[in-house]
């Protein structure tokens, strides 16, 4: 308290702290006179007026100079008794440490500014607390003050270099260490001083917990709390190594079907509900439908080169990643399970991140992995061996599709020939104009002479013959097939702006699911291509759903360890029903088992 005293007097002005304070002491009265310092290095003389001398003047003004005499006599004795003694008697006695002599120096201001005017005995004491406060600048001016300066920055220093130590009291060796020995509450710490597990130590975490999983399965006893916990801290790690990685995104303007257009546009919905060729003429407005959610109004096509490594799509160590599906996990290796959810778990946190929504918003609604295979034909919504995938909206294919992802285990070229993943967009107004200013019969033209005009309608229409009769010579029919082949792609293009995107393998494309993304897949001309289709929602889950369960949400570490071993892990047979069951309630859970209670 006494060094804030003194600094705050410091800044009053234009004097130094011995100065005000002797100013204070003498007490003069004539504020525009000289002033005469006295300190304990002599005395000098200040030729220019000064308000902090004035200021200390006018709070201890003495009416007369009888007063300013009896004052000083009234020093002189204090003077008279031993110096030393009488710092001593300061130093010693309680009621006169240097925050209450600082007190006293503040009360004697307050009540002469009160008063009016001081007793011998008040200003004798003020006097001797000044004399004590002369002192200790005294010994300020000797070196005290850069001294506690400099303690006090030694100090500070010792502070930081003891976080630093702190710090530094782990390395990546300990880490790994820990990772090893399951240790996740050292982990933790590790991580919170400043150490980040790489994706080398991220990946010997996982095959430590699958190590884990199957020795508890071996031995037929619960999964251990630590096991959920080291996953928590492996799905945060992945997402930080993805920010570190290759993406390219393109913003679209959302787009939702438009039901202003009246008949006319309730007639080429019905058009597109029976004919998937006629999903591009889907009359649409902008927004973002979103039905039952709560999507980010921006939406947008992400791509990353490099969404997984080629180690984390490897059939060979992951076989069943080729069939996959959450309903049948009865033969599947805990390492196929726990790599697929772990997957799928970096996509939604990619989606929360991309797309800035709460992490527990966003559940994955479905999602398993495939094959499409040359020469298949698809059945089905895309989930099927098809080699193609027809033009299509994931949100009009299901309206709880919010946020859609392909992943791809395979590489275009090297596995596989054809099979791109295309978005599908129309030509902008301007363009098309201009487009339709120009013959309207030119993509077609060319063929009218080498195909039958009945069939050339079909195809204007979208449609195709149950069987198409060519001419017997082979080379004849080789070239109707490449001329059919030619003019489907014509039609498919006329008005369209198409951008492909040629799968590798670890590669995935991440989009918002409205109409601003109508996508396909182009046929696949050789070989078998692997990929991971998944949709998420934005859609809340009741809190009565959960309590319909037989075990609500987790409201512990073990909840969870006992969530993953009873909805993942269990490898138990199970009926139809009961499958579906596990499933919804895995999906519904999801959050609650893939981030930790503090997230829930």
């Amino acid at each position: 308290m006494l060094m804030s005293l003194l600094r705050f007097l410091a800044l009053l002005g234009c004097c130094s702290l011995p100065q005000f304070v002797s100013a204070f002491v003498a007490n003069s009265k004539t504020a525009f006179t000289p002033v005469t310092t006295t300190t304990t290095k002599g005395t000098h003389q200040d030729n220019h007026v000064c308000p902090c001398a004035a200021a200390a003047k006018s709070f201890l003004l003495v009416g007369t100079r009888a007063k300013i005499a009896r004052a000083n006599e009234n020093m002189m004795a204090c003077h008279s008794s031993n110096r030393s003694h009488k710092i001593a008697l300061f130093s010693q006695t309680s009621a006169k440490t240097e925050t209450e002599v600082t007190h006293v120096v503040l009360e004697t201001l307050e009540k002469r500014l009160k008063k009016g005017s001081l007793t011998d005995e008040e200003k004798i004491t003020a006097i001797e607390a000044s004399d004590f406060l002369l002192d200790r600048l005294d010994e300020l001016d000797k070196g005290d003050a850069p001294q506690q300066m400099e303690q006090d920055s030694n100090v500070h220093e010792q502070q930081q270099q003891q976080q630093q130590q702190q710090q530094q009291i782990y390395d990546e060796h300990d880490l790994r260490t820990a990772v090893a020995q399951m240790d996740t509450n050292a982990i933790s710490q590790m991580i919170q001083s400043g150490l980040e597990m790489d994706e080398a130590t991220t990946n010997e975490a996982f095959w430590t917990v699958v190590q884990a999983v199957d020795l508890a399965e071996a031995q037929d006893r619960p999964l251990p709390a630590n096991v959920t916990q080291m996953l928590h801290h492996i799905f945060d790690a992945d997402r930080k190594h993805l920010l570190l990685r290759e993406k390219h995104t393109t913003n679209v303007t959302c787009m939702q079907p438009d039901d202003s257009q009246g008949l006319e546009g309730a007639a080429r919905k019905m058009n597109y509900i029976f004919d998937d060729g006629d999903h591009k003429n889907l009359p649409l407005m902008p927004g973002r439908k979103c039905e039952g959610g709560n999507c980010c109004d921006k939406c947008s096509r992400n791509i990353f080169p490099t969404f997984a490594s080629d180690a984390e799509c490897d059939l060979e160590t992951f076989p069943e990643l080729s069939a996959f599906t959450f309903n049948n996990l009865e033969t599947a290796s805990a390492g196929t399970i726990l790599q697929f959810v772990r997957l799928v778990e970096r996509v939604r946190r990619t989606i929360a991140y991309e797309y800035g929504l709460p992490l527990k918003t966003i559940l994955p609604l479905q999602a398993y992995s495939r094959k499409y295979v040359a020469g298949m034909t698809q059945k089905g919504g895309g989930g099927g061996e098809g080699d193609f995938v027809t033009l299509h909206t994931d949100e009009a294919t299901h309206s709880g599709y919010h946020y859609s992802c392909v992943l791809y285990l395979s590489t275009q070229g090297e596995d596989f020939e054809g099979g791109n993943f295309v978005f599908n967009d129309p030509v902008p107004k301007s363009s098309q104009e201009e487009e339709e200013e120009g013959s309207k019969d030119v993509n077609y033209q060319e063929y009218s002479d080498e195909i039958d005009e009945d069939l050339l309608e079909l195809l204007k229409r979208g449609e195709l013959p149950d069987e198409i009769i060519f001419n017997e010579d082979k080379q004849d029919d080789e070239a109707a097939a490449t001329s059919l082949d030619s003019l489907e792609d014509e039609i498919r293009r006329a008005g369209r702006v198409l951008t492909p995107f040629h799968p590798t393998r670890g590669s995935a494309v991440i989009f918002s699911s409205g109409w601003e993304n109508m996508h396909e897949v182009e046929k696949i001309t050789s070989g078998v291509r692997y990929a991971v289709p998944c949709f998420f929602t934005t859609c809340p889950v009741p809190d009565a759903a959960y309590e319909q369960m037989h075990v609500g949400k987790p409201k512990t570490d073990e909840d969870i360890a006992d969530d993953w071993l009873h909805l993942l892990l269990a490898h138990r047979k199970e009926e139809p029903m009961e499958s579906v069951g596990r499933v919804k309630e895995l999906l519904m859970k999801w959050h609650y088992m893939c981030a930790p209670l503090s997230e829930h």
